[in-house]
């Protein structure tokens, strides 16, 4: 288990911060932000292995484009904020930093996907109880402390309303995807390299920002917008055709 105490620190960065990018720039912007990881990665691999575990020079010229694509995407955008933004980037960081540190722990450990996803969501949950009970429950209790000689029970105003939370059937749909998706996540994981990892979802995120786009709607998209989101999403498709 120690092997993975980093990964579901990432694991918890990672989908905090994509939480935060999502409520505060919507879906497309959030996703094609997230081109970025192959970026992070790169710079992570530098740090970690040296130049010599570098890809080939197609593949790392195709990284400019997806800088220049998020750039571009961003750019004078009508939906773009700074806190949301600095999320997703976050969020890309920790995946990038995810990717490599899970692929070694379960290199280490000897672990399959399938377990070293068990460990890193048991981590991981633990990590988010506590976060929770630091940022949410605690100052409750300070704001309403128990009195010995009577009960105190919350007004309507400081109870949680119902309508602050999603539908049950969407959010048990939420957590069922999530669930599948980072199982096969990490049983492909094992197999390539970090950068690959990082930039074979190319496809994914695009058919999720044209679905986010259809379903969800939002302000409409300037030509520059559109062209960056093309050059990040084809940056990260040549990059998976180049290594």
């Amino acid at each position: 288990m120690r092997y993975f105490i980093f990964s579901a620190l990432f694991l918890f960065v990672a989908n905090y911060s994509n939480s935060i990018s999502l409520n505060r720039l919507g879906v497309p912007l959030t996703y094609t932000s997230k081109c970025a990881i192959p970026l992070f990665t790169v710079l992570f691999v530098i740090c970690l292995d040296g130049l010599q575990a570098l890809p080939n020079a197609v593949a790392l010229c195709s990284l400019a484009f997806v800088a220049l694509g998020i750039a571009a995407a961003s750019w004078n955008s009508p939906s773009l904020d700074t806190l949301g933004f600095l999320a997703a980037l976050t969020s890309a960081t920790s995946q990038a930093a995810l990717n490599i540190a899970s692929k070694r722990a379960m290199a280490l450990s000897n672990t399959s996907g399938t377990d070293a996803l068990r460990v890193m969501v048991a981590l991981a949950f633990f990590i988010t109880a506590t976060f929770s009970l630091v940022k949410y429950i605690l100052p409750q209790q300070q704001q309403h402390p128990r009195q010995v000689s009577s009960i105190v029970v919350p007004s309507s105003s400081s109870s949680i309303s119902s309508d602050d939370c999603p539908p049950f059937a969407l959010a048990l749909l939420a957590v069922v995807a999530y669930h599948i998706e980072y199982c096969l996540s990490f049983m492909f994981v094992r197999l390539v390299s970090p950068l690959t990892y990082g930039t074979c979802d190319a496809v994914r995120r695009l058919i999720i920002i044209i679905a986010g786009k259809q379903m969800f709607g939002g302000p409409s998209f300037s030509i520059l917008n559109k062209v960056g989101i093309a050059a990040a999403l084809g940056g990260a498709l040549l990059y998976s055709r180049a290594v």
